[in-house]
């Protein structure tokens, strides 16, 4: 059976083509418009695409979000979401968005293990709890950070929440799908 149709969302979504642009020039907007208070393409590893974009709130925070994109691993990256980062940082609390290599030049396993990197070097430039979100994709890599020994007991230490927002949990279903 091949379930390539009911994980293919845009296809059912009138217009969706538009939608990546418009979040990205949302995003765009987002960043120009915090000047100093964004830090973009922090490195977290080796990679070109293994870069967080930290943004600060006005004031000392009161901790640090780490909001992790989706895109079925495969698509987009910290920049076309930082118009996300401003409710947190309304509220006092610093949001990081990490970018990981995409599939299928990686493997799901590589992705997990850059985000976790991610996270401790994140945790090493701040202070404070972390709290930890997700999309889609994204849902299910914030999700595995709660494995034993994935982060250092330090920075687990500091985990306050993790929310996985629609995450893709169950990945046997993906196999019969041309993903």
């Amino acid at each position: 059976m091949d379930l390539s149709d009911a994980y293919a969302n845009a296809a059912h979504i009138p217009g969706a083509e538009a939608y990546p642009a418009r979040w990205a020039a949302r995003a765009a907007a987002f960043r120009a418009g915090l000047g100093a208070r964004a830090e973009t393409g922090l490195a977290h590893g080796p990679g070109p695409r293994e870069v967080l974009d930290l943004f600060h709130p006005e004031g000392p925070a009161q901790g640090t979000m780490v909001f992790v994109h989706g895109g079925y691993w495969r698509a987009f990256g910290p920049q076309d979401w930082s118009h996300l980062a401003a409710g947190a940082l309304a509220r006092g609390w610093a949001v990081a968005m990490p970018g990981y290599a995409l599939c299928p030049e990686v493997r799901i396993a590589t992705i997990t293990a850059q985000v976790a990197r991610a996270i401790e070097c994140l945790a090493a430039r701040t202070t404070g709890p972390l709290v930890l979100a997700g999309h889609s994709a994204g849902g299910q890599l914030v999700a595995r950070m709660l494995a034993p020994g994935l982060l250092s007991a330090g920075v687990a230490g500091r985990l306050r929440a993790v929310m996985p927002i629609s995450p893709l949990s169950d990945l046997r279903p993906l196999m019969q799908t041309a993903m």
